[in-house]
């Protein structure tokens, strides 16, 4: 019984974290929702400011080194463990994608976000070139997303590799998420083609230069893909732990109501043998 009342204690001194860590990853996922929400509509008025500049206008011509043949491959993983195989599976993932570049003989950069995913990635013996966090906080920060995009398309104009890709995990549904493969670079020609965008008033007045001007749209929208995109693996990593969180609840609420009555029982048949030890003694049974 003193195994049994001891275990018991440990159970009910756990439930209190439990449901702390619970509350905080339901919050942190929740806000990184409605930050995924609003960062979907910035994204749609830079396809506005776009839809204003004067027709025609193409982004400025390069003139650095052609573009290698190189891919960059991007893992967002976590900072915190809790998560079940959210790391595993882009790790999995991850080598999917290197094994059918290997295939076709298309080199390729590995860059990861993520503490709990490079220390996976070092475990397999995968080189990565460029291994960072994914956030300092519950949620990534946008100078995170800014920096990162700023260096890959500083490598594309030097022509270090060719095109980028995002290998990320995103929410299915309740507490369920996949692994997806996305291309954040080169990034999709600005199409404001079915936009509905009403005449401002006053009229814009543009005194830069509309390619320049365009070009910044484009590094920012692309700067904007990858924030939301990180704040959706941010969603899904949040939405995996609570869930995680609530299952061990429920088993830690279930083990407690049998270790109880599993310590009632005990008492019951200690009060019992005690009264037939009286009784023996009282010489009101036999022993």
């Amino acid at each position: 019984m003193e195994r049994t009342e001891a275990r018991l204690d440990n159970i009910r001194a756990v439930e209190p974290v439990l449901s702390a860590l619970r509350t905080v990853s339901r919050g942190s996922m929740q806000t990184a929702r409605k930050r995924g929400a609003a960062v979907e509509r910035y994204s749609r008025e830079l396809l506005t400011l776009a839809a204003w500049l004067p027709e025609g206008v193409t982004p400025s011509p390069s003139d650095t080194l052609p573009a290698s043949e190189r891919t960059l491959l991007v893992a967002l993983g976590s900072d915190r463990g809790l998560c079940g195989r959210f790391n595993h599976d882009i790790a999995d993932e991850l080598e999917t994608q290197r094994r059918r570049l290997d295939e076709r003989g298309v080199p390729y950069e590995v860059w990861s976000l993520g503490l709990r995913l490079n220390r996976t990635l070092e475990r397999l013996d995968v080189g990565v070139a460029y291994a960072g966090r994914f956030a300092r906080r519950s949620l990534p920060a946008f100078d995170t997303a800014d920096e990162l995009t700023a260096r890959t398309l500083a490598g594309m104009d030097a022509g270090d590799f060719s095109d980028v890709v995002l290998i990320l995990n995103r929410e299915r549904r309740a507490g369920r998420y996949r692994t997806v493969v996305e291309r954040l670079l080169p990034a999709e020609p600005v199409s404001t083609s079915g936009i509905a965008v009403e005449d401002p008033w006053p009229s814009p007045i543009i005194e830069t230069d509309s390619a320049g001007l365009l070009d910044r749209i484009l590094a920012q929208a692309s700067a904007v893909r990858l924030f939301g995109a990180m704040l959706a693996s941010s969603a899904a990593e949040h939405a995996a732990r609570y869930h995680l969180l609530e299952d061990a609840a429920q088993n830690t609420e279930r083990l407690a109501g049998e270790l109880e009555m599993a310590v009632q029982l005990a008492r019951q048949q200690a009060i019992t043998a005690e009264m037939q030890e009286l009784a023996a003694g009282s010489g009101l049974i036999k022993p």
